[in-house]
C-alpha cells in the first residue's frame, strides 16, 4: 500500500516513510492511496468475531501489503488487548466505552499501534516522538511509548489549561517520558509540532508525531465503528445496519475513521459530528474556508477545545471534495453548550444510573438533537474520572478513581516551560540528547 497527500500533488510514500514523517512533502496529510473494501461475506458473520479479530481484518486489509501477518497481529492484539463494551443505556440509545485502556481514553489503542508499528517498521532507528495534547494524547502516548528503547517522547501540553491529574497522567512516569509546558494555546502547540516535523535544525533528532496526523494512530480507530456494529448485530438490536455513529469531534480523527470504516463497507447510518462552540465542522462542510489563529474557548469538553479540526484535509480527500456526497453521510449536529452537557451527565445518572463522561455527552446530546430514527451508537472517548474537577462541578458528587488513576497521583516530574519557537524545542531536545545521531 502506498500513501498519498490529501493536497493531490501525486508523490507516494511506503508505510515506513509515512509512520515515520507523518506529512507528506507538500504539507499534506497521509492517507491510504486505496481505501480497499473488505469482503461482504465478513459482515455477514460479523456478530461472531471478537474486537481483535476485527482490527485485524482492517488493518491487514490496509497494511497487509507491507507486513508479515503474523507481526501484524501480534502488534493488533497488543494494541487491543482491552475489550471495548457496548453498553445499553435506554431505548436505541448505546454507549460504546472506548475507555479502558491504562490512560482511560480511546487513544490507548491507536498510541500502542502506533508504537508497534514503529517497531515493526524501523526497529533499529532512535527517534523523538513529539505529542500536542490538552491532556488525552498526551497520556495514551506516554503509556504506550513508556520505556520503548530507542525512543524519546516529548509532550507538549498548554500552560494552565491541564489539571493537576491530568498532568499526572504523563508527568509521574519518568524514564523517557518528557512533560514540556508551552506559554501558549492548544493551537500554538500543534502548530509547533507541525514546524518541528519539517524544520531542518531539528533533522537529527528523527522527530515524528503520535497525534493523529500520523495514519499509523489513525487506522486503528476504523475498528471502533465496526466493532460496535459487530455487538449490536450480536444482540440482534433492529437496523443494526442503519444504525447512528454520533462521535463527539475536536480533531475529528474518530470522524475520519468512521467515514474510512464505512468506505470499507461497513452497513451504517448517519454519522453525527458532535461539537462544542469552538469547532469550524459545520462551516468547513458548507464549503466555508476554516478561520486561522483563533485561541480556543474553554468548554466542560476540553479535549475538543479545537479552533481547527486538524482531520478536516483526510475527511475532504477521503470525499474527492464533495461536499453533497459529504453532506450525505455526516452531520454536523449544532454546537453543544455547557449547559447542554451539564444537564445530559445528570440526566444519565438520574434515569440510567449511569456516568458519561463530557465529551460522551456532547454526542449523546447531539443525538439526541438529530431527532434520527434507529439505533444511536454514542462514542464515550474517554473516563468521566479523565475530567474529574469538571465532573465533580456537574453532578456535586464524588466520581469512583479507577486504579489507572490512582497509581499516578504520588508526584510528577517538573516540566520545562517554553515559549512556542522552534529554538526553545530545540535546546529541550538538545538537554534530552544531546549526542543524537541518524
Amino acid at each position: 500500500m502506498k500513501f498519498v497527500s490529501t493536497k493531490g500533488s501525486g508523490s507516494q510514500l511506503t508505510l515506513a516513510e509515512a509512520v515515520d514523517t507523518c506529512m507528506a512533502p507538500d504539507g499534506g496529510q497521509l492517507m491510504p492511496a486505496e481505501v480497499r473494501r473488505i469482503p461482504a461475506a465478513l459482515f455477514n458473520n460479523i456478530a461472531e468475531m471478537n474486537l481483535r479479530e476485527i482490527a485485524f481484518v482492517v488493518a491487514d486489509t490496509l497494511l497487509g501489503d507491507d507486513l508479515d501477518s503474523v507481526a501484524l497481529k501480534a502488534v493488533v492484539d497488543d494494541a487491543f488487548a482491552v475489550d471495548i463494551p457496548l453498553r445499553h443505556l435506554y431505548d436505541d440509545f448505546y454507549a460504546l466505552e472506548l475507555f479502558h485502556g491504562p490512560s482511560l481514553t480511546f487513544k490507548d489503542y491507536g498510541a500502542r499501534f502506533m508504537a508497534g508499528i514503529l517497531r515493526l517498521t524501523a526497529p533499529a532507528k532512535r527517534r523523538t516522538v513529539v505529542v500536542a495534547s490538552t491532556g488525552n494524547t498526551a497520556a495514551a502516548t506516554a503509556s504506550g511509548f513508556l520505556n520503548e528503547p530507542g525512543v524519546d517522547v516529548i509532550v507538549l501540553y498548554p500552560r494552565g489549561r491541564l489539571s493537576r491529574s491530568q498532568i499526572s497522567l504523563f508527568a509521574s512516569l519518568g524514564g523517557n517520558i518528557h512533560p514540556v509546558e508551552v506559554a501558549g494555546t492548544i493551537e500554538d502547540c500543534k502548530v509547533l509540532l507541525l514546524k518541528s516535523l519539517a524544520e531542518p535544525s531539528l533533522a537529527d533528532f528523527n522527530i515524528t508525531a503520535a497525534n493523529s496526523i500520523n495514519i499509523a494512530r489513525l487506522i486503528p480507530q476504523v475498528s471502533f465503528a465496526m466493532y460496535a456494529y459487530a455487538r449490536l448485530a450480536s444482540q440482534g438490536v433492529k437496523d443494526a445496519a442503519r444504525a447512528i455513529y454520533s462521535i463527539p469531534c475536536g480533531n475529528g480523527s474518530n470522524l475520519v475513521a468512521a467515514a474510512i470504516a464505512r468506505r470499507m463497507g461497513l452497513p451504517a447510518g448517519t454519522l453525527i459530528a458532535a461539537t462544542n462552540a469552538n469547532n469550524q465542522f459545520r462551516n468547513l462542510l458548507q464549503g466555508s474556508e476554516p478561520v486561522p489563529g483563533n485561541a480556543p474557548v474553554p468548554t466542560l469538553a476540553p479535549s475538543t477545545d479545537m479552533a481547527y479540526p486538524s482531520s478536516w484535509p483526510r475527511l475532504s480527500w477521503l470525499y474527492g471534495g464533495d461536499l453533497a456526497a459529504l453532506n450525505a453521510d455526516i452531520t454536523v449536529a449544532p454546537p453543544v453548550d455547557n449547559t447542554a452537557i451539564a444537564d445530559t451527565v445528570n440526566l444519565l445518572r438520574r434515569h440510567c444510573n449511569y456516568t458519561i463522561d463530557p465529551h460522551g455527552a456532547m454526542a449523546f446530546s447531539a443525538a439526541v438533537e438529530s431527532g434520527l430514527p434507529g439505533p444511536k451508537v454514542i462514542f464515550a472517548t474517554g473516563h468521566p474520572a479523565r475530567q474529574l474537577d469538571i465532573m465533580t462541578g456537574i453532578t456535586g458528587a464524588a466520581i469512583e478513581l479507577p486504579v489507572q488513576l490512582t497509581r499516578f497521583m504520588s508526584g510528577s516530574r517538573h516540566a520545562a516551560i517554553i515559549p512556542p519557537t522552534i529554538p526553545a524545542l530545540r535546546k529541550i531536545l538538545l538537554s534530552i540528547n544531546p549526542l543524537t545521531k541518524n
